[in-house]
């Protein structure tokens, strides 16, 4: 078998082999008139109309027969077949030069007629080929695989190509983060803009990436979290808002972590934690509707059912440390969180009726939490309290503080309306809607440690 050196080398002398024809193997335009799912779909009235068309793809697979030779091609929508014969109606010349320069992994433009084989295989014959991409490394199927999972990883393109259940999920993930947005936009609430270079990681107790500005000579910091922001915005008048972004915090790497993160946050002025669930539980239906069209679906051997009201329970006093080892990977279906102690939210409101605790929901699902939601805290001198309380907690060593923030606190003393707040982790429910186990699996490029 030859190396993968010995085969680029081939490659790049099939390379120079089309320039030295005057045939430039990567061509600025091309040409498409049907894609490979249309004309799978449309396949008896193509034959039927008997018109030439193009069609483009990536090639995946040769077959050649003595004068003939079958290539199947894949556009991103589907594959295709395509038919080489020699002499009719391609011509001999291109037929040669396909043999010659041609390597799966390339791209290329067909034009021809349609017609279905002995074999009732859909088939494109091919009338003229060109070059649209020439590859110089072998597709990793016809390597050595890509199953190492480091390495699906670090080069996400080839998992992609490989593994079509790898692409089937970020195609589901881009439903699910469109039917979040949908449902957003359908509540009347404003999608907003964020700075993701801030003068103080606030809305969040997690430690922070601190980059520099060399202008203003200052540094900033990436937002662990955007609710001060959401909020002043509820001052300003701008009653629902909410923003889908990246989050930046400087933790540690795991199955359910990863330090770039996605998340959405919102804040709906005049709405307490008990509306907010209500939301979230209508919100989480209409996405897994959307998703299986139905309100049930599997996760890791489990059949989680949407149909009946989310359950309600007191957060346990115990550590957090036991609750996430012995209770959270117990709540499977659906499962409400109430009633945490105030040390577990420098911004979320004290109940009516215990001062002890915040009006703070979560919620778990599948034994992973989803949601951290609650009454936002509006009055501003509970809050300087409260940061009060952070800032002496960071003097004795603590790093994940959120220190205070005078110019939110300003914009407080000018009058903020009660709201809640919801944070939903997107990567988290992407994991649960499309059964994986690793928050990898559903970003495309993952933090990784560089190779040694």
């Amino acid at each position: 078998m030859a190396s993968l050196e010995e085969i680029r080398s081939t490659r790049l002398e099939k390379l120079n082999f089309l320039i030295e024809k005057g045939i430039d193997p990567y061509p600025a335009s091309s040409n498409q008139d049907i894609t490979c799912k249309k004309a799978i779909d449309q396949f008896d009235k193509l034959v039927k109309d008997e018109k030439s068309l193009h069609m483009v793809g990536r090639t995946i697979g040769i077959r050649a027969q003595g004068k003939i030779i079958f290539l199947d091609f894949n556009d991103g929508t589907s594959c295709f077949q395509a038919l080489l014969k020699k002499g009719e109606p391609l011509s001999e010349e291109s037929f040669e030069l396909f043999e010659k320069a041609f390597d799966v992994g390339d791209f290329i433009e067909v034009k021809g007629t349609f017609f279905l084989t002995k074999k009732e295989e859909k088939t494109v014959l091919v009338e003229e080929i060109k070059m649209l991409s020439k590859s110089l490394r072998p597709l990793p199927e016809k390597w050595h695989g890509l199953s190492d999972i480091e390495e699906r990883f670090r080069k996400r393109y080839l998992d992609l190509l490989s593994n079509p259940e790898v692409k089937e999920r970020f195609v589901t993930r881009a439903k699910i983060v469109r039917l979040i947005r949908q449902f957003y936009i359908d509540a009347d609430y404003i999608e907003v803009d964020l700075p993701n270079l801030q003068p103080l990681a606030g809305g969040a107790t997690a430690l922070p990436f601190r980059t520099h500005h060399n202008a203003l000579d200052m540094d900033f910091y990436l937002p662990i979290a955007q609710e001060l922001y959401l909020k002043e915005l509820l001052v300003g008048g701008m009653n629902k808002v909410f923003e889908m972004g990246k989050r930046f915090r400087n933790e540690g790497i795991d199955a359910m972590h990863n330090p770039e993160f996605t998340m959405l946050e919102s804040n709906e002025s005049y709405a307490d934690a008990t509306s907010q669930r209500q939301f979230v539980e209508k919100l989480f239906k209409f996405v897994v509707k959307g998703v299986f069209g139905k309100l049930q679906f599997e996760y890791q051997g489990h059949t989680i059912d949407l149909e009946p009201d989310f359950k309600v329970m007191p957060y346990p006093e115990i550590t957090d440390e036991v609750y996430k080892k012995e209770i959270r990977p117990t709540l499977i279906q659906p499962t409400f969180l109430i009633d945490y102690p105030v040390s577990f939210n420098p911004f979320a409101k004290r109940k009516e009726d215990d001062q002890t605790l915040i009006d703070r929901f979560q919620l778990v699902m599948g034994g992973v939490e989803l949601v951290n939601a609650f009454a936002e805290l509006n009055n501003p001198v509970d809050q300087r309290d409260r940061y009060l309380e952070e800032d002496a907690k960071g003097k004795k060593g603590e790093k994940e503080i959120s220190p205070s923030d005078m110019e939110y606190l300003e914009a407080m003393e000018y009058g903020m309306p009660p709201n809640g707040g919801i944070g939903i982790g997107i990567d988290r429910l992407v994991m649960l809607l499309t059964d994986v186990k690793n928050i990898k699996e559903v970003i495309l490029f993952p933090t990784l440690k560089p190779k040694s």
